[in-house]
């Protein structure tokens, strides 16, 4: 390894397999955060939305103010239909919730498997100093400081896509069980104001 290599170009001396590790978790982190903020965006949506119902409920407004509400909320159906309406609401949201979690199992995997992603890195880069020891006779820090730089910036890679990745998924379980906790209060007191207007309340 020259003399001149730095920090800022230690990747014109790394080889194939450590630019392939590097180049899979700049990915994985550049997916992560997409995941993270479209979810944020959808879950802060649906909030205001399911907010807006609540309010809108706790003011005892009709049946006919509701249904514009209903429309963006995730309950779904806009008008009571049938016998069995109250069982379709209720299903609808379970549906929702299945939907609104895709996506959320992928980011805990990038959280949990790009640090060990990033260690691959380090062990082959501490390998790779290794090896271009062998058949020296003295020890030159040349050899080693290019491998050493590139096995401490995979792990920094690996750690710069999972703690974003966990932390985001944690919050994003926080964020959507308490858009659905407000969603199920929600339809208890929609099945109020529907039994209310059947009953000509």
């Amino acid at each position: 390894m020259d003399s001149s290599m730095t920090w800022m170009n230690w990747w014109a001396g790394a080889d194939g397999v450590v630019r392939a590790i590097l180049l899979t978790l700049i990915v994985l982190s550049v997916v992560g955060w997409s995941v993270i903020l479209y979810k944020f965006y959808c879950f802060n949506g649906l909030l205001r939305q399911e907010q807006r119902m609540r309010t809108a409920l706790t003011q005892r407004k009709g049946w006919d103010a509701l249904t514009t509400l209903l429309g963006e909320s995730l309950h779904l159906l806009a008008e009571p239909r049938g016998a069995h309406w109250e069982a379709q609401v209720a299903h609808a949201i379970r549906e929702k919730r299945v939907y609104l979690e895709n996506g959320l199992s992928f980011l805990a995997s990038i959280g949990v498997s790009t640090p060990f992603i990033g260690l691959l890195g380090t062990v082959w880069g501490i390998m790779h100093a290794l090896a271009g020891l062998n058949h020296q006779t003295a020890l030159s820090l040349d050899l080693v400081a290019g491998p050493v730089a590139e096995a401490l910036v995979a792990t920094a890679a690996g750690l710069f896509a999972a703690i974003p990745a966990a932390v985001g998924y944690n919050l994003l379980i926080r964020r959507l069980r308490c858009l659905m906790t407000l969603a199920e209060g929600n339809l208890l007191h929609l099945l109020a104001v529907t039994q209310g207007e059947r009953h000509g309340r």
